[in-house]
């Protein structure tokens, strides 16, 4: 076709309206089959720095969603271990009843039965999750637990009515004498209390075993304590015509001690947002779970009664505080979960914003689309026609 001078400008500007709605008509048709407004940052040159900082911020966010899940996994299986403790507990608690109660402990194997409760409760505080262990608090890639570092010592123990500072007569030291402890003597009268005997026992240097005067658990009563953590037998004789030694059991009398524990005293610990890091869980050193261990390893070394009945006041506070141990738990669960809403919210609100930045609405682009392809027709039509537009057709 051949533009005349006369048809110049209609024509350019024809053209140039055609070639404005294919270009728009193409715009529309590439974001209608990708969804997107744009396949480069150019395409959205207002929005690209709030698109930036917006997908930065999620990026945080969803690796503090994926540090809390992490945490919530970890909370979930130490309470599913605090959970089974308890009910170890309980088990060896209803045990322990009717071996006392009827003087049947060797024909019910308490000895054999506490020995897998202790193996249970040892694997339970050395659960691991991804390679971590969950119980020596920010120490993760060393059991938290081993009794092997702390054996059970050889004891000698007498119960005291009462009072700590009950004299030793009471014990059957009604006369003078001395005990000779592992080759060091220590000598006693009848009026002096267990608790001189016992800081006599402490000062001498070295001190030939630790002794104590502790009460007993679950009742008034207290206990004169002699231990010999070495890990040999105790050498334990009298003489001087005293009786202490004839009012002394030599058997398990073991404390809640905490010796066999590996672990350090700080607690795990997880940054959760921008300026917060969460401490959570519970440690192996937690006084519930060193009174059950306690109790269990009485049980697995003697059949006496009184040592039994010392176990059953461990067991017995460990079945009063392992619900508390799981209470932690949870509220340590609450935070963090507090703290993921929010993260959560902020997700819906981030994606959301860069949806409208990012995204087209299909159905209205669609709409549009078909009324750019009508102008385009349109637009070629009215150029054909102006095309035929000459004096020569005008006159015919």
């Amino acid at each position: 076709m051949v533009t005349r001078v006369a048809t110049f400008t209609s024509h350019t500007l024809l053209s140039n309206l055609a070639l404005s709605n294919a270009s728009k008509y193409t715009e529309l048709s590439n974001q209608s089959a990708s969804g997107y407004k744009s396949r480069t940052y150019s395409g959205i040159a207002s929005d690209t720095q709030q698109l930036l900082n917006l997908e930065g911020s999620l990026t945080r966010n969803d690796q503090y969603l994926n540090n809390i899940t992490q945490v919530k996994l970890r909370l979930q299986n130490m309470e599913s271990a605090t959970d089974s403790m308890s009910d170890i507990a309980t088990r060896m608690k209803t045990l322990l009843l009717q071996g006392l109660s009827n003087s049947q402990a060797d024909d019910l194997n308490l000895d054999e039965e506490g020995r897998q409760a202790l193996d249970q409760v040892q694997s339970l505080l050395n659960s691991t999750l991804d390679g971590r262990y969950l119980f020596g608090g920010a120490t993760t890639d060393t059991a938290p637990v081993d009794f092997n570092s702390a054996p059970v010592p050889d004891t000698y123990f007498a119960t005291v009515s009462g009072l700590d500072t009950a004299p030793l007569s009471t014990l059957g030291g009604t006369v003078a004498g001395s005990l000779d402890i592992n080759g060091q003597t220590v000598t006693y009268s009848p009026t002096d209390t267990v608790k001189d005997l016992a800081n006599q026992i402490n000062q001498l240097s070295p001190p030939p075993a630790i002794a104590s005067v502790r009460q007993d658990p679950g009742t008034n009563n207290y206990r004169l304590v002699i231990e010999d953590f070495s890990g040999n037998a105790m050498s334990i004789t009298e003489t001087g015509g005293g009786n202490l030694l004839n009012g002394l059991s030599h058997n398990p009398a073991l404390s809640a001690e905490t010796g066999y524990y590996q672990g350090d005293q700080k607690r795990l610990s997880a940054r959760v947002d921008e300026e917060y890091s969460v401490n959570y869980g519970v440690r192996a050193d937690d006084p519930a779970f060193a009174s059950l261990i306690a109790g269990l390893r009485i049980i697995s070394t003697t059949t006496d009664e009184d040592s039994l009945r010392m176990a059953l006041g461990h067991i017995e506070y460990a079945i009063e505080n392992l619900p508390n141990v799981t209470s932690k738990i949870g509220i340590d669960t609450k935070n963090v979960e507090t703290v993921e809403s929010q993260h959560q919210d902020f997700a819906v609100f981030a994606n959301g914003a860069i949806s409208d930045i990012e995204n087209v609405d299909i159905p209205l682009t669609l709409a549009e689309l078909e009324q750019y392809n009508t102008a385009l027709q349109a637009s070629f039509l009215t150029i054909s026609k102006s095309s035929e537009n000459s004096l020569v057709n005008y006159l015919r």
